[in-house]
């Protein structure tokens, strides 16, 4: 729904203005002012402003907003003003004192002030404004925050809904264009109750749940939980009654699948929520529906979201088949909660959704490796997680020969290592844990050698990337920090424990109020008014306890108490000095008490809640309701007072395995605490309440001393009389009596914790291995266990304590040493798993001593062995070059428990390369890398040759190494010389190394050939021979390239050229430059030719003020000039122009969703500041960014221009910058933005003749296509009967038009169809009648009755369609037996009964009736015959005799077959004509072979014309084809002959 701010005054589209009163106060305050920004007001405070100072005014306005509920609205402005003016914000409605809602930011660095609305809600929507003011005046503008309001809220749908009783309709109140959605208006209260749900974990002020009862959110959860999470969610919520749980589970399921039932078939495949990376959390589920139009909702927390089909949307369905996946999409910390699916009001599954806090502390950084280099990617998170999720290419990466996966024992260091990159591995890689996301590059830089191009490159042992930073460090430090986060939290907790404790303390220890009883009264306060009934009940009117004795109360009196309490008061100020003599007569004097005690409790049967004589004995009945005594002595506590009375049993709460709480009885005295004063009073029989078998409330009594609270003061006064409130049996407030001091608080020392815990380790066998933790406390001693061992220094371990850090250290780790450690101290433990692991290892030196490259000559064989060790079974490989090597002729693999060999025999050159061993076992793979070079001769020198210089007297050629050198460096290049024509060839020795040749014994004009030959070590090459070179010949430069004026001046140009691409095998010894005037053909030189211009740059001064010059250059070597180059641009010979000015009156001519027209004037010249414009630039930027794009990359002429390709409702900012030889002119801007958008526009139907009534037969599609006209873009809604369209209709929206289509229409898709229209400036709706019918069927059984004479009533049955057709009525005809056509009598019946009237006598009626609606007419139902015919007499006819004519025939041939001659490939088609009577019969042959049987020919016989058709002719079909017709007259035959063309 939205919630729109009002707008008062209008200044611009969506902006607000000032009000009447703002108005009114400007008009008195100053001077009115114009913006150059539409909708901004300035006000001027004095007439006449200094020099250099301005009124305030805004650069860039706040923009209206229409943001969903819940997001972040932010405002932007930008002001200027001399002097700088302030900037305040408000809102036409309510204020902005909530600092945690509305905040105020300034960026410097940009200028820019920002208001940003967080969490923004339909309260928030109003009209904001923004003031600057400075001393010289002020500028007001506003803005309009409109709020679209999601989810359903049930307190403002229940008013709507009483509004809509009322007969009052809210106006702001839209229905949301996402589904599931419904009308209230349309909704039965009754119907609509069901569609509220109860918010459920969002209110803050719950519910106090009793004692043992279950959260209902636990029972949402577990319903959709696997069994295997219920400990899990039991131990989350507090359940520990698991058999309880189980029973009251299983009820509660079987309801839900009786619920579930009335709407589905079938759900399985529950997968609760889950992130799967990117930002995105998902559940799924199938589900098979009973009604395809029931209603999906989904609920967070209690509260309907809306989602939509769209991926894009934050909640969002998608439907597989009968998989229905629900996704979540930019997660926040926010959307975590309670997510629940219901099928109309029932509820299908729910799942809990918790974010982690988990952050990334540091992020992965960019990673450059070379090919086959291992790149390491690593970060550091926030708090422990046992594996993040790392994504390359948008796919998930597993643990693998390509990928390794590692996390620190802390689970705070996370690595991806990439092994052996390649090209095809660079791009983006991503980690993500919990809801954060990193990701950065991989760039793998291709190898740069060109004679590696093409091979197989060698692995590396290098490692790149990583962050350079020290993660260890950084972890290590978050740990700590967050061990002194959790300790500060475990003393926060304990300090708060001890705060409530010392206040519960507070509250017993304050002074009782005042007692207001009487003398004799026996109440437990000592203040009420015991009554003794005489039949063995006891009353109080206060509710207190009382003690019986015949019907007498023997409780202590007022008086009495009083006197005890002045005693009591008399002995605070003296201190005791005999405390142990007192101890030990106290001890002795209770037992004896004690012993009383169990006496009463044998005579009397009853006994109060209150004190009791130990010596009364309890005459009478006791307790007749329920009560019970209990006859054994309780077992007495130390008690140091010998005065202290002995109490009775007491009830105590227990939870039953119903999950009910119930009462029991304690069987024996309480425990008695230690008191120091001896003078307390003892305790007496109690009364308390307990639950029997039947469920009522009775009372037992105590049958021994209550318990005493200990006082640790020895100081403190005998245990002085204080009263304290009980509910009673009947549920009234009474009193009792505490005799004896309080209880004091005693404060709980947690104890030892554990800062932290012991990590599993990983250790290498033989290798050290260190467990460590760390305790709370400095001085506390542990013990270290082995799966359940105590271990001891005996055993090879070193266990220290370093303060509060213990540590075990196992030097030399074996297999047996691998298991579970415990280390315990104080009652506390903490475990960690050690693993020994066995990997494959190599011993140092033979790895060193493989790692050596064996060189052996071509042909040998060599051998390459390694020894290792690690735990069987091992697999061994080995690889050369990358490819695994098998056993073969030339190679040959041993393994061994080890060692391994490799073997390879008859080496080649092309076995050069990397030798690689793996080994692998289930704790590691190990490789170690060698090399292998085969020597051999090296191959030919690599042409083609290159002459550097041919002249008279030298050739100097170049040519390229060998490709292959054998694996031995070039010692030398053996060269032979042959002049062209002759035989010998002349041997010039060897030269050192370097692949040229410098021959400077040559003749003029001769031509030479050389052969070239590489010398190595090893041998000899095969030679090169070269092309035929000649000595002296003409090699001219090429062309350079054309002049490039660097400045002119009138009386000077500056020239610069490059040097030619081809110096024609020799240096290039200067330049000669030529110029010419514009419209003379004639070229004049500006250099004299024989002094050549030496560098590539010339100042030309031979020009004439005014005039324009081309110019081109000539290239000289040993052989001569080149051609000259393409001529230079024309130039004028002019001082420099200056850059123009600003265009003018610049405006937009037209807009469109894609394109703008823009118009100018142009600039105005003024001499000596801007000259004239020769071309014009365009540029625009969008709203949201800071950088210009440039339309057009050359200028343009003309004052117009059309910018494209721009996006729909955008904002643009456009500016045209004008253009000369001087540079690019002052950029001028549009005052405003623009909005990609054509005129608004209300939306129209264009069609002019619309249907609204259409008949569609069922089965057949349902289309209907509307043409209208909007700007901007409209928003199209499609309704059924006011309600949103089913899943199954498919709607199209483009620009101008909108299509409904129903592939198949059914029956109940007939209904009134609505499209309605809206944009920013209206809406429009139309509306068509659909209705999906068919051919109806008939009517039943007809009858027929004579109720009037001379009329007939006929009577039928409906049709089976009446029910499903309102359109649906009757046609009734007649036909008498005088006429022979029938007649409707009767049309448009809508009832099942019709009087036919003149109906003659003597005449047969015959009625049918017809089932008609919108598709057609059904078939007719018949009637039976009514009346009869009148007899006449008989009539004869005497017919004559005729001779009956015999037309049999014989079969003959009215048209026989013909000579045919077909194409191989074609059809061929045979056809005759035949007669006979009775028809005969006919048989088709090829060579004398029936083919009627044959399915590759068609033979058909249509009305005497038989044919024979051959698809396609092959030469098989070649041959003599006849057809015989037969019947029992005779036989008769016509053959032909098929010929096939080749």
């Amino acid at each position: 729904m939205w919630k729109k701010s009002k707008v008062t005054d209008q200044t611009a589209t969506g902006q607000g203005g000032p009000s009447e009163a703002e108005q009114e106060e400007e008009k008195k305050a100053g001077i009115k002012k114009r913006s150059k920004v539409p909708g901004v007001m300035i006000t001027q405070f004095i007439e006449v402003l200094p020099e250099g100072k301005s009124t305030p005014d805004f650069l860039r306005k706040p923009i209206a907003l229409t943001i969903q509920e819940g997001k972040l609205a932010i405002f932007k402005a930008n002001v200027c003003g001399d002097p700088k003016p302030e900037v305040t914000w408000g809102r036409a409605k309510g204020d902005m004192s909530d600092t945690e809602t509305f905040q105020k930011k300034y960026d410097e660095a940009t200028g820019e002030y920002t208001l940003e609305i967080h969490r923004v809600s339909g309260e928030e929507a109003d009209t904001y404004k923004c003031y600057a003011i400075n001393e010289y005046g002020k500028a007001i503008c506003t803005a309009a925050l409109n709020v679209i309001e999601v989810g359903f809220k049930k307190k403002k749908a229940m008013e709507q809904l009483e509004d809509i009783g009322r007969g009052r309709v809210n106006q702001n109140f839209v229905r949301p264009c996402v589904r599931p959605s419904f009308v209230l208006g349309s909704v039965d209260p009754a119907e609509f109750r069901k569609l509220l749900r109860k918010r459920k974990g969002v209110d803050k002020e719950e519910a106090v749940k009793e004692p043992g009862e279950i959260d209902e959110k636990f029972w949402e959860i577990i319903m959709s939980a696997d069994r295997k999470d219920y400990e899990r969610i039991c131990a989350e919520f507090g359940v520990k009654d698991f058999r309880v749980m189980l029973k009251k589970l299983s009820e509660k399921k079987k309801e839900r699948q009786e619920e579930q039932a009335k709407y589905i078939e079938t759900i399985n495949n529950l997968k609760h929520i889950d992130i799967k990376g990117l930002g995105i959390a998902s559940f799924e589920f199938d589900l098979e529906l009973k009604d395809l139009t029931s209603r999906i909702f989904l609920y967070k927390d209690g509260v309907m979201i809306p989602y939509s089909d769209e991926e894009e949307m934050k909640h969002s369905l998608k439907t597989v088949g009968k998989k229905l996946i629900f996704s979540v999409r930019d997660l926040k910390a926010e959307d975590a909660g309670l997510y629940q699916v219901d099928v109309e009001e029932v509820n299908l599954f729910s799942t809990d959704f918790k974010i982690p806090t988990v952050d990334f502390i540091v992020k992965i950084q960019e990673v450059k490796a070379k090919e086959r280099e291992d790149a390491m990617f690593e970060c550091v998170l926030s708090h422990p997680w046992p594996r993040i999720k790392w994504m390359g290419k948008n796919a998930t990466l597993e643990e693998g020969e390509k990928y390794t996966i590692t996390v620190s024992e802390d689970k705070l260091i996370h690595r991806l290592l990439i092994k052996d990159c390649s090209q095809l591995d660079k791009g983006i890689y991503s980690a993500a844990a919990g809801i954060k996301t990193c990701s950065a590059w991989l760039i793998v830089e291709a190898d740069s050698d060109p004679a590696s191009h093409g091979k197989k490159k060698t692995r590396k042992t290098t490692q790149a990337g990583g962050t350079g930073l020290d993660l260890g460090k950084l972890a290590q430090e978050q740990q700590e920090k967050l061990a002194k986060e959790r300790q500060e939290q475990i003393d926060a907790a304990n300090k708060a424990r001890a705060e409530e404790e010392r206040l519960a303390r507070e509250a017993l220890l304050a002074p009782p109020p005042p007692d207001t009883g009487d003398g004799d009264s026996g109440e437990g306060g000592d203040s009420g008014e015991g009554k003794d009934t005489g039949d063995g009940k006891n009353k109080s009117k206060s509710g207190s306890n009382k003690s019986k004795d015949g019907g007498k109360s023997v409780g202590k009196s007022v008086g009495e108490t009083k006197d005890s309490e002045k005693e009591e008061d008399d002995k605070k100020n003296k201190k005791s000095t005999d405390d142990s003599d007192k101890c030990k007569d106290a001890e002795k004097e209770r037992d004896d008490k004690y012993k009383k005690s169990t006496d009463v409790s044998d005579k009397g049967k009853g006994a109060s809640n209150n004190d009791i004589d130990p010596n009364a004995n309890g005459e009478g009945d006791g307790d007749s309701k329920g009560r019970k005594g209990h006859p054994g002595p309780l077992i007495p506590d130390t008690v140091i007072d010998p005065n202290v009375k002995s109490g009775t049993g007491e009830t105590e709460e227990y939870i039953d395995a119903a999950g009910m709480h119930s009462v029991r009885t304690r069987q024996g005295p309480l425990l008695k605490d230690t008191v120091i004063d001896p003078n307390g009073q003892s305790g007496t029989g109690e009364t308390e309440e307990y639950t029997d078998a039947s469920g009522k409330r009775s009372e037992s009594t105590r049958q021994g001393p209550l318990l005493k609270d200990t006082v640790i003061d020895p100081n403190a006064q005998s245990g002085t009389e204080e009263t304290e409130q009980y509910t009673d049996v009947s549920g009234k407030r009474s009193e009792r009596t505490r005799q004896g001091p309080l209880l004091k608080d005693t404060v709980i020392d947690p104890g030892v914790q554990f800062v932290s815990g012991l990590s599993n380790v990983h250790a290498l066998i033989g290798q050290p291995a260190e467990l460590m933790c760390k305790l709370s406390n400095d001085n506390c001693e542990g013990t270290w266990y082995r799966d359940s061992k105590k271990l001891t220094a005996d055993d090879g371990h070193i266990m220290s304590r370093d303060g509060a850090n213990h540590k075990l250290v196992i030097n030399r780790c074996q297999e047996e040493d691998s298991g579970k450690y415990r280390f315990e101290a104080d009652g506390r433990k903490t475990e960690a798993m050690l693993n020994v692991e066995d990997p494959p290892r190599f011993d140092p030196d033979d790895l060193s001593a493989f790692s050596q490259p064996v060189i052996v000559k071509v042909g040998n064989s060599t051998t390459f062995k390694l020894p290792f060790v690690g735990r069987e079974p091992m697999k061994i490989q080995w690889y050369r070059n990358g490819e695994e090597l098998l056993d073969d002729n030339t190679t040959k693999i041993e393994k061994s428990f080890t060692q391994s060999r490799l073997l390879l025999s008859k080496c080649q050159r092309k076995d050069t390369g990397e030798i690689k061993i793996k080994l692998k076992n289930e704790h590691g793979t190990m490789e170690a890398i060698s090399r292998l070079i085969v020597l051999d001769k090296p191959t030919a020198p690599q042409g083609p040759v290159e002459v550097l210089e041919s002249t008279a007297s030298c050739i100097h050629i170049k040519w390229r190494a060998p490709k292959d050198d054998g694996g031995c460096p070039v010692i030398n290049y053996n060269l032979e010389r042959q002049q062209v024509g002759r035989n010998t060839w002349k041997k010039l020795g060897d030269i050192p190394g370097v692949p040229e040749y410098k021959d400077n014994d040559v003749e003029h004009g001769r031509k030479y050939c050389y052969r070239i030959r590489v010398v190595t070590e090893e041998g000899v090459s095969e030679m090169m021979e070269t092309d035929d070179l000649t000595a002296g010949t003409l090699a001219f430069p090429s062309s350079p390239a054309p002049p490039k004026v660097a400045s002119a001046f009138n009386n000077c140009i500056n020239l610069t050229w490059s040097t030619p691409t081809d110096t024609g095998g020799s240096r290039i010894l200067g330049y000669n430059l030529e110029k010419r005037k514009k419209g003379s053909n004639l070229w004049s030189p500006v250099n004299p030719t024989d002094e050549p211009i030496q560098e590539k740059k010339r100042a030309v001064t031979d020009v004439v003020a005014g005039n324009e010059y081309e110019f081109r250059v000539y290239a000289i070597n040993v052989s001569g000039l080149s051609e000259p180059s393409s001529p230079s641009e024309f130039i004028f010979a002019k001082d420099p122009k200056n850059p123009p000015g600003k265009v003018e009156d610049l405006k937009v001519a037209d807009t469109s969703y894609t394109a703008l027209s823009l118009s100018w004037n142009k600039p105005t010249e003024e001499v000596g500041v801007q000259d004239e414009a020769k071309g014009y630039f365009i540029e625009v930027r969008q709203a949201e960014c800071i950088d210009w794009t440039r339309c057009n990359i050359t200028p343009i002429i003309l004052t117009t221009f059309t910018v494209k390709s721009l996006k729909a409702m955008a904002m643009y900012w456009i500016r045209v910058i004008a253009i000369n030889d001087g540079g690019e002119g002052v950029p001028q801007d549009l005052d405003n933005y623009i909005l990609a958008m054509p005129p608004p526009v209300r939306p129209c139907f264009t069609d002019n003749k619309m249907k609204s009534f259409m008949v569609v037969r069922a089965g057949n599609s349902v289309r209907i296509l509307l043409n209208f006209e909007a700007s901007p873009w409209p928003e199209v809604m499609w309704l059924k009967d006011d309600v949103p369209l089913l899943k199954r209709v498919n709607i199209s929206n483009s620009e101008s038009s909108s299509q409904l289509l129903i592939t198949s229409s059914e029956r109940s898709d007939s209904g009134i169809y609505t499209i309605v229209v809206k944009n920013l400036v209206g809406q429009e709706s139309f509306s068509v009648e659909v209705r999906v019918t068919d051919d109806p069927k008939p009517p039943g059984p007809v009858e027929l009755e004579e109720n009037v004479p001379g009329t007939v009533t006929v009577i039928w049955e409906p049709s089976p369609d009446e029910k499903r057709d309102d359109h649906l009525h009757y046609s009734v005809s007649k036909r008498d037996s005088t006429k022979g056509s029938w007649s409707t009598v009767a049309d448009r019946l809508f009832n099942n009964k019709f009087t036919a009237c003149n109906i003659m006598p003597g005449r047969e009626y015959h009625f049918r009736v017809y089932a008609k609606n919108d598709m057609g007419m059904s078939a007719p139902s018949e009637s039976p015959t009514w009346g009869s015919e009148r007899r006449k007499d008989t009539f004869v006819v005497n017919i004559p005799a005729y001779k009956t004519c015999d037309l049999r025939t014989a079969p003959a041939f009215l048209v026989p077959l013909r000579q045919h001659t077909a194409p191989k490939g074609y059809e061929c088609y045979m056809s005759c004509a035949i007669k006979g009577n009775p028809k005969p019969r006919v048989t088709w042959y090829r060579n004398n072979i029936s083919l009627n049987t044959n399915t590759n020919y068609l033979i058909t016989n249509i009305c005497g014309v038989c044919s024979l058709l051959i698809l396609r002719v092959t030469p098989k079909d070649w041959g003599e084809y006849s057809i015989q017709i037969e019947s029992s007259l005779g036989r008769a035959e016509s053959s032909t002959k098929l010929t096939v063309r080749e």
